[in-house]
């Protein structure tokens, strides 16, 4: 079932032409044909792990690597030695291997494709790969973070002659840049997960002589397409879209190219169309052409209604289309203002206070690592929007392009990094960093959900700011976004930075500054009356899924071990998480009292457990500090955020009603109601008002008894929502519910089919105190992945699993066979689960695909 109904760079003349049409919308736009193709490359790979023995000559065309493990992109070797150990601080996951790697792809491209430029696009590889195609070397990636392009135009064969194209990857810690002997900063494992492999996906694009570029700074040195809105009205719902286009005439010969820009909406339809002037390009000539034209009854982009555009941009020469490219962007209005009562992000016209989470970039799940089919990034940002998030601030390193994409399409504003670790640098380390900042902005610069670009992720000096502000007007001069930077301890950066990021800001020594320049965590006054101040990593406290609450078997409450930090249970881990967001939301810019008026967003790290450095370190297998764990089943304090992050009435009690007859507790309703009243059994526990810290209503000393447990809440008197909890019987069986991609089960050797694994009472209700091991039994054409148990080492990849809390998650990954595949979960005492599943062929033709994966439609957030 399905879970939802892109040679070298030359700086040339630019043509400039302002000739718009608006189209009135009939039939729906079908680009023209053009020699532009797009390959996914993601399939049938050959890898070989030089753990024990080296694959000598393995770059080699001839080379025999039939015997080598067959897999598809993204892919990474830590799948399954990661999760497995006891994190520990700044140190991560010490349980991944780390070394060096092959992968080899065989593929070959039509005859009709002769005399057309091929490039390869590595979207991302940790750390470092060395490129080879038939043999010879073409390319080498090294900083692990940016998009990596390599033109094969040259050595590439075509019809029946196969081309193998080989890529040594290294992921070991120590790797230092070839040309300087300079090691990359953030290539570690506490912050940055190191998910070794061609981790990302690969593509291969096909264009004519004469094309437009793609966007890979990295390897190509090339620019790609920039679309931008300027003369915004809202009222009357128009602006003037401009499109850069970097246009390379490779052919020969010299050419007279036009430059056309379609922009299509939603429903298909052209609204808008407009041109350039015609260029004269010589042969090599690359140059940058610019149209601009009127686009009426604009749909902008904002968190509520993230609407994305299909810009169509075609080249033509004497008439025939030689290119054509679409780009999927949103236009909106961006402000970034300062000032106690009036400061802080403005979208169109509209304040917007951003709440939100920090996240580790490479954004993983256990069991699969970094590498999982693009419909679960999309599965996570639909869990941030419907807990009512809108707002992620990537940490240390550029995300991943398809979470970039994500979050534009669910509406969540981006903080994005480039890379770094936790202090300045300098010498070529700092150059490293402005390179893969130039290289990050230049491939997401048309990503309405990028608001800010980040310099430093700690404290970085007033000349380096201001290097980055350079590099922003330099690649994203129009794009709406704030350059900044977390804990800026330099005075001197006041003037310069365009936004302020804190850590844990919030404080009593922030309330008391005496001056506007007296600075605490990166706060000040005048820092506020400048621009946002945003929070991006408050409460570090880290809390398991499993440990319900101190009357709650089997563990009855959290025994901390003597290497761990934090004691919270799921209760009060959700409760001290309230605390810290009303702390925020209390003293909000918008407030107009300036003794309460700093804050324009909050950032509460994680939203999902992950694999990098924890302090929970005698007790959990990953960073605790997520509010979904890392197969994303929700926390409590999930759940708690919903309520908070809500505009709209929302309750939850915290918890279950599964309880000894003896127990009496205090319970816990989250609500943002004026009251609540808590019912048991149709009888009224009374009606609390004036809630702690915002949210908290507390209802002590309740004595338990089975049956039914409402808390209802009302403003003015009317009833505006409720949450029930009711008492579950015994664990009467197990049972297994399937989740997959939009398009069903991909025989591609990289989609997963994830199974929710509950047991249930005889009324199909899962039994919330459930904690012991079902065993698993899998046939037909599939690779067991597994889940996690965040509290037990070496539970990844295992056939066993224990639930926690009555649920757990595992997966399956497809392969390149497709067929019926048998799940069965055991348990002694209980009914079994049995689940079939049918994974469905993919056509691959010569290694190639035509198809891209499937996304998940935001339609249903």
């Amino acid at each position: 079932m399905s879970i939802f109904s892109r040679s070298s760079w030359v700086v040339a003349l630019t043509v400039v032409a302002t000739f718009s049409t608006q189209l009135v919308a009939q039939d729906k736009f079908s680009p023209p044909d053009s020699p532009r193709r797009e390959y996914n490359v993601d399939l049938d790979w050959k890898f070989f792990k030089e753990d024990k023995a080296k694959a000598e000559g393995a770059e080699a065309q001839a080379f025999d690597d039939s015997a080598w493990a067959t897999i598809s992109t993204p892919h990474t070797f830590n799948d399954i030695d990661s999760f497995r150990t006891l994190i520990t601080h700044s140190g991560g996951d010490h349980g991944v291997w780390k070394g060096t790697a092959w992968y080899r792809k065989h593929f070959k491209l039509p005859a009709e494709d002769q005399g057309k430029r091929i490039f390869l696009e590595f979207e991302g590889m940790r750390q470092a790969g060395e490129i080879f195609l038939n043999g010879k070397p073409v390319g080498l990636s090294e900083n692990g973070i940016t998009p990596y392009g390599v033109d094969i135009t040259d050595g590439v064969k075509f019809g029946d002659h196969e081309n193998v194209l080989a890529v040594h990857v290294d992921n070991r810690g120590d790797y230092a840049e070839r040309a300087s002997g300079t090691r990359f900063e953030w290539n570690v494992n506490d912050f940055n997960p190191s998910y070794g492999g061609l981790n990302r996906h690969v593509r291969l694009h096909v264009t004519g002589p004469t094309y437009q570029t793609l966007p890979l700074y990295d390897g190509l040195k090339t620019t790609g397409i920039y679309v931008y809105p300027t003369n915004i009205s809202l009222a009357d719902r128009t602006a003037d879209i401009t499109v850069e286009s970097q246009v390379h005439n490779a052919s020969a010969d010299r050419a007279a190219v036009d430059l056309s820009v379609l922009i299509v909406d939603h429903d298909g339809h052209v609204c808008a169309k407009f041109s350039a002037d015609t260029l004269d390009m010589v042969a090599g000539e690359k140059s940058v052409i610019e149209a601009t034209g009127r686009l009426k009854n604009a749909s902008f982009w904002d968190t509520d209604e993230p609407y994305l555009y299909d810009v169509y941009t075609q080249l033509t020469i004497d008439g025939k289309v030689v290119d054509v490219c679409k780009t999927v962007t949103g236009f909106r209005k961006t402000e970034f203002k300062g000032g106690a009562g009036a400061g802080g992000v403005f979208i169109n016209d509209k304040f917007v206070y951003l709440k939100g989470f920090a996240q580790r970039s490479s954004d993983e799940w256990a069991g699969l690592g970094q590498a999982y089919p693009d419909w679960m990034h999309d599965f996570t940002a639909k869990l941030i929007r419907d807990g009512h998030g809108n707002y992620i601030r990537w940490m240390h390193v550029a995300p991943q392009k398809v979470d970039v994409e994500a979050l534009d399409r669910f509406g969540i504003v981006e903080v994005a990094p480039a890379g770094d670790k936790e202090k300045s640098a300098e010498g070529r380390q700092w150059q490293q960093r402005l390179e893969v900042m130039t290289a990050s902005m230049i491939y997401f610069r048309n990503s309405p959900s990028i608001l800010f670009w980040e310099a430093g992720n700690n404290g970085i000096p007033a000349d380096h700011m201001q290097q980055m502000i350079d590099l922003k007007n330099q690649w994203d001069p129009h794009g709406g976004r704030a350059m900044g930077c977390r804990t800026l301890e330099d005075p001197a950066t006041t003037p310069i930075a365009e936004y302020f990021g804190v850590m844990i800001g919030q404080d009593p020594k922030t309330d008391a500054l005496k001056t506007a320049t007296q600075l605490f965590r990166a706060y000040s006054a005048e820092r506020r009356d400048r621009a946002p101040l945003i929070e991006t990593e408050d409460f570090r406290d880290e809390g398991a899924r499993r440990f319900w609450d101190d009357q709650s078997p089997p563990y009855f409450g959290f025994k901390p071990g003597p290497n761990d930090t934090y004691h919270w249970n799921s209760e009060t881990f959700a409760l001290a998480a309230v605390k810290r967001y009303w702390a925020y939301w209390s003293n909000r810019i918008s407030n107009a009292d300036p003794a309460h008026s700093k804050w324009s967003g909050y950032a509460s790290i994680y939203f999902s457990d992950s694999n990098a450095d924890g302090r929970q370190q005698s007790s959990e297998v990953a960073r605790a500090s997520g509010k979904v764990d890392a197969v994303r089943l929700p926390k409590e304090i999930y759940f708690t955020h919903r309520v908070m992050q809500n505009s709209r009435p929302d309750i939850h009690i915290l918890g279950h009603w599964n309880y000894s007859p003896e127990t009496r507790k205090t319970v816990y309703v989250i609500a943002n109601t004026e009251s609540v009243e808590l019912v048991l059994n149709s009888n009224s526990l009374g009606k609390k008002i004036a809630p702690e810290d915002g949210y908290v209503f507390a209802f002590p000393d309740v004595k338990w008894e089975p049956g039914t447990l409402q808390a209802v809440g009302s403003n003015h008197g009317l009833q505006v929502c409720r949450h029930e909890l009711a008492t579950v019987g015994s664990a009467k069986r197990i049972q297994l519910t399937p989740m997959v991609g939009p398009t069903g089960w991909q025989a591609d050797g990289e989609d997963v089919a994830l199974i929710d694994v509950e047991v249930v009472d005889d009324q199909g209700r899962r039994c919330p105190t459930d904690d012991a091991r079902i065993d698993f039994a899998v046939t037909g054409p599939a690779i067991w992945r597994g889940g996690y148990n965040s509290g037990k080492t070496n539970s990844t990849n295992n056939l066993y699993l224990n639930t926690e809390c009555g649920i757990n998650r595992v997966a399956l990954r497809s392969t390149l066979t497709a067929g019926k595949v048998t799940l069965i979960a055991t348990r002694q005492g209980i009914e079994p689960g049995k689940l079939e599943l049918e994974s469905q062929a993919v056509a691959l033709h010569d290694g190639l695909l035509d198809l891209m994966p499937a996304r998940l439609s935001p339609a249903a957030k």
